[in-house]
């Protein structure tokens, strides 16, 4: 996770999952996506305290803004056993927001990291970290955790590895100059992705979990109101009438008009509902 701008290059951990998936936008690109700034207050004695404390449970040392590293440690928790990753990083997510309270989507937002002195891509690129960290933790957690197995074979096989690879070239072959554009190549790029669960052999290729690669990189993307129009959607159960290829992903265009949405799992962008 996570389409919306910014997006750097996950890093590979030992493992290498999906989540070394990030996206190198331009900043000039980036500075021309709308920013919210309505939002209640962050202050930053609430601030500076909080991240100390989530950063002390993943086992951080440094500051938000240090994207390449934060990325990192976030991206260890992201291995084969689920209790000691996974779960763990939720707990901690949730750890965060109990402390941040009200105050929890403003501190996380592209508008805060601009604040405390990030530049636009790192603070897009943090900005969607979060947004897609929230949706696996809240809305996505059940296809999670119940999954975990299936989702960390994928990841880690050799056919999604290839086609990560061809996906982000596919992606990175389109020319960024405007929001609209980074929004269909985003979307382009999550249909891709969740491909690799519909090749999937059986149990790993139900559409809970084709539904939910692609929604941990659209959140990526969607935060402030971004790329509104993109969403995931899976046909029942016909999933020969999904996309079967690169091509056909970035071509392929989930939108309303399709009418696919069958999964009627509602989306959580920045939920305040703690599970862990």
């Amino acid at each position: 996770m996570k389409l919306l701008i910014l997006l750097t290059v996950f890093y590979a951990v030992a493992a290498q999952q999906p989540k070394d998936v990030e996206f190198d936008i331009s900043e000039k690109v980036i500075e021309q996506m709308p920013l919210n700034t309505v939002y209640i207050p962050c202050t930053d004695e609430k601030y500076m305290y909080c991240q100390s404390q989530f950063n002390a449970f993943i086992g951080y040392q440094g500051q938000w803004t240090d994207v390449n590293q934060f990325i990192h440690t976030i991206n260890s928790f992201y291995k084969a056993d689920v209790s000691t990753g996974f779960l763990s990083l939720c707990h901690a997510r949730t750890l965060l927001f109990q402390c941040l309270g009200t105050e929890y989507e403003s501190c996380t937002s592209r508008f805060q990291f601009l604040r405390k002195g990030a530049n636009a891509t790192i603070a897009y690129q943090l900005s969607g970290v979060f947004n897609s960290l929230d949706f696996e933790c809240s809305g996505g957690s059940v296809q999670a955790t119940t999954n975990w197995g299936c989702i960390w074979t994928v990841w880690n096989s050799q056919s999604y590895q290839s086609a990560k690879q061809n996906c982000l070239s596919v992606f990175y072959n389109n020319t960024f100059t405007s929001q609209s554009q980074v929004c269909v190549a985003g979307q382009g790029l999550s249909v891709c992705l969740s491909l690799q669960f519909s090749a999937a052999q059986a149990p790993c290729n139900v559409n809970d979990l084709i539904w939910f690669e692609c929604e941990r990189i659209v959140n990526l993307f969607q935060f402030d109101g971004l790329c509104s129009n993109i969403r995931c959607q899976v046909k029942n159960t016909f999933l020969a009438d999904q996309p079967k290829t690169i091509e056909e992903a970035f071509q392929r265009r989930l939108t309303h008009n399709e009418g696919l949405a069958e999964i009627h799992l509602q989306r959580k962008h920045r939920s305040p509902k703690v599970i862990f």
